[in-house]
């Protein structure tokens, strides 16, 4: 019975030793043919984005536009009432749930996936290339 035990800890020792993950985080900017900057913060774990951050510069402003918030004055002309800091949150959340390898982008930058658009409908392109550039420099 000894050995049977020792035999399965020794399994289970090996068996989590393999089972840890790795942990890497990145940055990376992407900038328009406006000027505006946008930056992306990625964790990946075992090579798939398990969080993201992204902001954005607001032209002629010294905030950035999560900065803004409300002050973005962005709600008012959403189609779902949204600030862009809010549609940002929900691309944010979207992305680290469900990565950005299946996200459709319409001609006009903004995403095709409906599940997507029900909280983000402002461009996203700069976003998913300033992502790829985050993922490209994580150490």
């Amino acid at each position: 019975m000894k050995k049977i035990t020792v035999l399965l800890l020794g399994v289970c020792m090996l068996l989590s030793g393999c089972a840890k993950s790795e942990q890497k985080e990145g940055t990376g900017t992407y900038t328009n043919a406006n000027g505006e900057t946008t930056t992306a913060k990625v964790t990946l774990k075992d090579g798939k984005i398990s969080k993201v951050s992204i902001d954005e510069t607001a032209k002629d402003e010294d905030k950035t536009k999560k900065e803004l918030g409300a002050d973005y004055h962005m709600k008012t002309a959403s189609g779902i009432g949204k600030e862009w800091n809010e549609q940002v949150k929900f691309f944010e959340n979207y992305v680290a749930k469900h990565g950005i390898e299946k996200l459709e982008l319409k001609d006009n930058g903004k995403a095709a996936n409906a599940d997507v658009i029900s909280g983000c409908t402002i461009s996203v392109e700069g976003f998913v290339k300033a992502i790829a550039d985050a993922k490209a420099n994580a150490k």
